[in-house]
């Protein structure tokens, strides 16, 4: 037997994510579109514990408000991997919620993978690779990148193709969250609608390699920020804001509603932040900075 299969448990730190750049491709025959996007890690992250010492099965948010059971990404993922395992038969998850929840950060997303990191971890026999990125392909497009070890990858198709890139130094970040999210297929949907009104093709694609912050401060462009801006102008204010008060890349990430701003000088965030009035600007500010290892799986 396997000495992990002892086990009681893990704990995962299920780091949320930022795009730096979001570039959208061709839209797809059921109806989905391609993307290229640069995924970087935060350290903004949920606590998720995966205990298998109990009888049956049960996911506990505490106080977070996630929505029915059977939706849940966290959920989903550990039945997916019980029935790709046919293992474990009881598992109790317990989900220690500081991710915003639809804000574009891929908390549900880190969730589900968090959950396939820590069942890996304790299985007698553990899924190989592809095996484990079939599931998190299942249940996500952001779950492949998140299930990785990757802290910085170029994901391409809908986001789940994923080019392993070398670490950037930890730059600081600030975030602004409003009190609402946005939908990707919202945003998709709304930017469809832009491209069908005369929009001419994109161009391929190319990023030039290794990168370096100067380099992805000059891509650092998310095609979704115009059609979502036009529905919620306040965002576009909230980018504004954090422009103007120093960050050298200030973006949407995903399809919203979070702006992040990067800083390349510790003593910029500071200011930035302290000026930062989140009862003025109607948004949470939430201080975090980029990760260049990802955090790993802990035994309990």
């Amino acid at each position: 037997m396997n000495a992990l299969s002892v086990r009681s448990g893990a704990r995962v730190m299920a780091e949320a994510k930022l795009n730096l750049l979001l570039h959208v491709r061709a839209r797809e025959p059921g109806g989905h579109h391609q993307i290229d996007t640069l995924f970087q890690r935060v350290a903004l992250a949920d606590a998720v514990t995966v205990r298998l010492d109990v009888r049956g099965r049960s996911l506990d948010s505490g106080e977070a408000l996630l929505g029915p059971l059977e939706s849940n990404l966290a959920w989903r993922a550990a039945l997916a991997f019980a029935s790709v395992a046919r293992w474990p038969e009881h598992f109790a998850i317990e989900l220690e919620k500081h991710i915003p929840i639809g804000g574009g950060l891929g908390g549900g997303s880190a969730d589900a993978a968090a959950v396939l990191r820590a069942l890996n971890a304790l299985a007698p026999r553990p899924l190989g690779a592809e095996s484990l990125d079939v599931i998190a392909s299942g249940l996500g497009a952001d779950v492949p990148y998140l299930t990785s070890e990757l802290a910085l990858a170029l994901g391409s198709g809908r986001g789940e193709r994923l080019l392993a890139l070398e670490p950037l130094a930890s730059r600081g970040v600030l975030l602004l969250v409003p009190p609402f999210g946005v939908s990707s297929a919202a945003a998709f949907s709304w930017y469809a609608a832009t491209r069908g009104r005369g929009a001419r093709a994109r161009p391929p694609f190319l990023l030039p390699l290794p990168l370096s912050w100067k380099t992805v401060t000059g891509y650092a462009v998310n095609d979704l920020e115009e059609p979502v801006f036009a529905k919620h102008n306040e965002l576009a204010v909230l980018r504004r804001a954090m422009e103007t008060r120093g960050a050298h890349i200030a973006r949407m990430t995903g399809s919203g509603s979070t702006i992040f701003g990067v800083f390349d000088r510790p003593e910029a965030l500071d200011a930035a932040r302290a000026d930062l009035d989140p009862e003025r600007l109607g948004a949470r500010v939430i201080h975090t900075h980029t990760v260049e290892r990802v955090a790993p799986v802990e035994f309990l």
